[in-house]
């Protein structure tokens, strides 16, 4: 079923397209990581919200998804991006169950306030 999903045409869009991703993902990582710190911001225990984390709780996951969306992209086969859902809702439920609750003790209503104005993954979509 999988060779099914091969695409004929038109896939220099998915390669390209592939490329960015990666590329936004890399970068990501690289402004949560080595830019604003986290490692030394968790041990001193401080919440960022500036930066990346200004527009998304978790960069270091949004960061890991593009990579693996531009290297399922890669791919140009269409049936495989159903593994971008499967592992955005595992991601999800591991976040909420784990992080996100850690995050609630540590830091309180500050970071109930930050939770209301950043989204967790998808750092396009701004809320209000």
């Amino acid at each position: 079923y999988i060779y099914q999903g091969k695409l004929r045409q038109g896939k220099i869009f998915f390669i390209i397209a592939g490329i960015f991703m990666i590329i936004l993902g890399i970068y990501l990582w690289i402004q949560a990581v080595i830019v604003q710190k986290i490692n030394k911001k968790v041990t001193e225990k401080k919440l960022i919200t500036t930066g990346v984390y200004s527009i998304v709780r978790n960069p270091v996951y949004s960061a890991f998804t593009f990579i693996f969306t531009g290297l399922l992209l890669f791919t140009t086969n269409y049936i495989l991006l159903i593994l971008l859902f499967v592992f955005w809702t595992f991601l999800t439920i591991l976040m909420k169950n784990t992080e996100e609750k850690w995050l609630k003790n540590e830091f309180g209503e500050e970071y109930e306030l930050y939770l209301k104005k950043v989204n967790r993954v998808i750092p396009w979509i701004k809320r209000k």
